[in-house]
């Protein structure tokens, strides 16, 4: 297959969908967003960024922001990114209708990432199964634990397996999305949305290339 020129490439809308819940963490879900939301290309903005949570509820964030999703698990759409934030996820662990949406998304995405803790909601469904991944520090040794069939790194910002990314907690996010936006609309795009954010603690070296882009 012929590779898709540069310019056009840029010009291709892709659909971001941010999964909230109830103690969702703000800066997992905020950070990536403001990234994603920010990045310009050839003076359009390449990716529609949109919540989903399980219901239409207002979900709560870190006990003091209220937040109303904008699609629930049965209308919203397809999406080329998915971004799965950490904060209180042994909530709906076991919940099986968000495991067969994220499944679901699998099949379907260029992109997956988990931010922070995030990553136990991806390893849930076995998406870690032989792959290199990170989390939060806090979180590490649980991770290597309850799912040894990943490797777990620790002091890793993000770690990018192709179509599975993986932060680790909080700020590292943006870091996390900085790398996507690199990745599909080159260096400069991600240099210029870190600018804007006047966020100067995006250093790509402090990541990792698992695997080269590929489901």
């Amino acid at each position: 297959m012929a590779l898709v020129d540069a310019a056009k490439q840029s010009a291709v809308q892709r659909d971001v969908a941010i999964f909230l819940y109830n103690g969702v963490e703000i800066l997992d879900f905020a950070g990536p967003g403001e990234v994603f939301a920010a990045t310009m290309t050839d003076g359009v903005h390449p990716l529609n960024v949109f919540t989903v949570a399980a219901s239409s509820d207002p979900i709560v964030s870190q006990g003091f922001v209220t937040i109303t999703p904008e699609f629930t698990l049965e209308n919203a759409p397809l999406a080329d990114i998915i971004v799965l934030p950490g904060g209180n996820v042994g909530s709906f662990m076991g919940n099986q209708e968000v495991l067969a949406w994220v499944n679901k998304h699998r099949e379907h995405s260029e992109i997956v990432m988990s931010v922070c803790n995030g990553a136990f909601i991806l390893a849930e469904t076995g998406a870690f199964d032989g792959k290199t991944v990170t989390t939060f520090w806090g979180a590490i040794d649980n991770l290597k634990e309850s799912y040894p069939k990943a490797t777990v790194l620790e002091n890793t910002r993000f770690v990018d397996n192709g179509q599975i990314i993986t932060t680790a907690g909080v700020s590292a996010g943006i870091d996390g999305a900085l790398h996507v936006v690199s990745r599909l609309f080159g260096e400069d795009a991600a240099k210029a949305t870190a600018k804007y954010m006047e966020y100067d603690k995006w250093h790509p070296e402090e990541g990792m290339i698992a695997k080269k882009s590929q489901k």
